[in-house]
């Protein structure tokens, strides 16, 4: 009865504690906000609407206005990471007010970027507030001015501050700030520079107002007319202040991501080159002093590490993996009685402060592999490389995982995991505990205004039934758009291709699911396109027999092309009249009963044909 107890209460923390936020720290129950530019499947260059919010509180950040649309940039200067660059002439986007992104006793925010038009005028990093004459509705804003310091507003105007810092053009910057209303007046403020605090100043309020205002994303306020030319890589917000050793895990989460230096607590350096840049998912738990603990995180990865059985004042393990392949695809460097391992490995800093090697004791390790197909527990094995050889083939693999439902998998009490070693997941069984598929890419493009283009692709596909694109108005209901045959099992990169031509008029979201043949399912990472609304066109009777009419404004009309519901173009089949500027009348008599498209200028709708009603 107590192990079966004991069960229960793990899975019940991964459900309801688990530090799946940025560094593992926090989760959607306190982090509101998580703007992260790799999250972003679009081409490079091309116009950012959304920006999907990746806390879990559908936060996204958007843009309806095409001109003041910031670029997404595949690459850029900070560590080749992807990025949002906005043009400091009219770019802009705003995040829809929520409460938990305000009307709080605490707050704290981290954004990285890198600033390319300071000049001395008002350059918003964020905002919420009406603009600088209403000082109601006002929670606060984050700003470049005067000398190029940084400032802070925090609840109305009556305690603005600046840095005392000056900050440069073309630099990559971790920058936050955070205000805790449970502080003494004079210290409830603080602006930070990466792990350094530059200034603490004076806030007389004890909260943050309930504010019915947007957040600005570079901007003070939404319209404020003058605004910050940067890359943005991401934006992350609590609705609480963080501790030490909170400020800590998210500061080497983001330094390791972005290769910007912390001039304290730089603690994980497994990001360094000589290392094998470990640079991404990073992660950890920690003790700072005091007693102040930090003990299970995930992430945004995989990994969960948890209860440390001898965690001390002052000691970290923080890890993180090096962005290969998350599936069991590597059977070359393997020990002999395992059939594969994944290609990506993660590496750890079980470090003290002062960046000594330190030991927290037997650690319980954890893999959530939901998104892997069919898993026999007892085929998994997990890999440490003890030796640090670089090599896990002369290694002794571990056994006796645990199955504790929702895909989560444990290794107990491991200890040899220690400081600059790597680890990995494998199975000894690569047909029954295949561990598989991992999309290279999904994406989804408008074209025409008027439909939607989606293109995925796999590297390799075990157990693939098919695939589902679904598409929704909000990110929180679905419906879907078509299946797709995969290919069941390929050993090579397979592209995908398929249409959507009945796109919501205004902002869509589409997201992929891959069912295996045991009809377990995943799903990818969730994109929107926008669709502009577009000059209004009717078409009746809709189910025809035969002919339909259709009406619109203005030029609408001179273009119709009828596609059927594989997408091939009819039109060719049918008898097409115009009856005057505005109304056309075609004949579909000739076409087999079923759905097809009547594609216009702007728009394209469904028509059902059905002889027999």
């Amino acid at each position: 009865m107590k192990y079966t107890i004991f069960i229960s209460l793990l899975i019940y923390a991964h459900f309801g504690f688990t530090q799946t936020g940025p560094g593992g720290v926090g989760n959607s129950s306190n982090n509101g906000l998580w703007l992260k530019a790799d999250a972003i499947s679009i081409g490079n260059g091309a116009a950012v609407s959304t920006w999907l919010d990746a806390s879990g509180n559908g936060n996204h950040a958007n843009q309806i206005t095409t001109s003041a649309n910031p670029l997404y940039q595949s690459t850029s200067a900070l560590n080749n990471m992807p990025v949002v660059r906005f043009d400091g002439l009219d770019d802009e986007m705003a995040v829809a007010d929520a409460d938990i992104l305000d009307n709080s006793s605490g707050i704290t925010f981290y954004v990285v970027l890198r600033p390319n038009n300071l000049d001395g005028s008002a350059r918003g990093i964020l905002g919420k507030r009406v603009s600088y004459t209403v000082s109601s509705n006002y929670a606060y804003t984050y700003f470049f001015y005067g000398s190029n310091r940084l400032n802070l507003d925090v609840e109305t105007q009556n305690n603005r501050f600046d840095a005392g810092t000056t900050f440069s053009n073309a630099t990559n910057y971790i920058l936050g700030w955070d205000f805790d209303g449970t502080k003494a007046g004079a210290t409830r403020s603080r602006i930070r520079n990466g792990s350094e605090i530059i200034r603490t100043a004076t806030e007389t309020s004890s909260s943050i107002q309930n504010s019915n205002q947007p957040m600005a994303i570079g901007a003070l306020n939404v319209g404020y007319g003058t605004y910050l030319g940067a890359d943005y890589a991401e934006i992350i917000q609590y609705n609480y202040y963080h501790n030490e050793i909170e400020n800590i895990l998210v500061n080497n989460y983001l330094s390791a991501k972005y290769n910007i230096p912390l001039a304290t607590n730089d603690l994980y350096d497994e990001d360094d080159a000589l290392n094998g840049n470990y640079d991404f998912d990073v992660a950890g738990i920690g003790q700072t002093a005091g007693g102040i603990n930090h003990t299970e995180a995930q992430g945004a990865g995989i990994v969960r590490i948890l209860n440390p059985s001898n965690l001390d004042n002052n000691e970290f393990l923080i890890w993180g993996h090096n962005n290969r392949t998350q599936e069991a695809v590597n059977s070359s460097d393997i020990p002999p009685t395992v059939q594969a391992r994944f290609d990506r490995e993660w590496r750890v800093s079980e470090v003290s402060t002062n960046g000594t090697a330190v030991d927290v004791g037997a650690i319980d390790l954890q893999f959530d592999l939901t998104s892997l197909g069919p898993i026999t527990t007892s085929d998994l094995r997990l890999l440490i490389d003890t030796d640090n050889d670089g090599t896990f083939a002369d290694e002794t693999p571990i056994a006796g995982a645990t199955a504790l439902g929702a895909g989560i998998y444990e290794f107990a009490g491991v200890t040899a995991i220690a400081n600059n070693l790597r680890f990995t997941i494998g199975t000894t069984n690569r047909t029954r505990t295949v561990l598989p598929i991992e999309l290279l890419s999904f994406e989804a493009q408008p074209l025409e205004n008027s439909y939607v283009e989606l293109n995925w692709q796999t590297t390799q596909e075990i157990n693939n039934d098919y695939f589902t694109v679904e598409r929704s108005k909000d990110g929180h209901q679905w419906e879907k758009v078509v299946d797709v045959q995969g290919r069941g099992k390929a050993s090579m990169t397979t592209n995908y291709f398929t249409k959507d031509y009945s796109p919501y008029k205004g902002t869509s979201y589409y997201r992929l699911k891959q069912t295996d043949f045991d009809e377990k399912a995943s799903y990818s990472s969730v994109v929107a396109i926008r669709i502009d609304e577009v000059a209004m066109v009717n078409i009746y009777p809709n189910p025809t027999q035969g002919l339909v009419t259709v009406t619109g404004e203005g030029s609408v009309l001179n273009d119709i092309t009828i596609f059927n519901a594989a997408g091939q173009d009819v039109t060719q089949l049918v008898a097409i009249q115009k009856q005057g500027e505005r109304r056309i009348e075609i004949d579909i008599t000739n076409l087999s009963d079923g759905l097809y498209f009547i594609k216009t200028a702007t728009t394209v709708d469904k028509i059902y044909k059905n002889s027999t009603f």
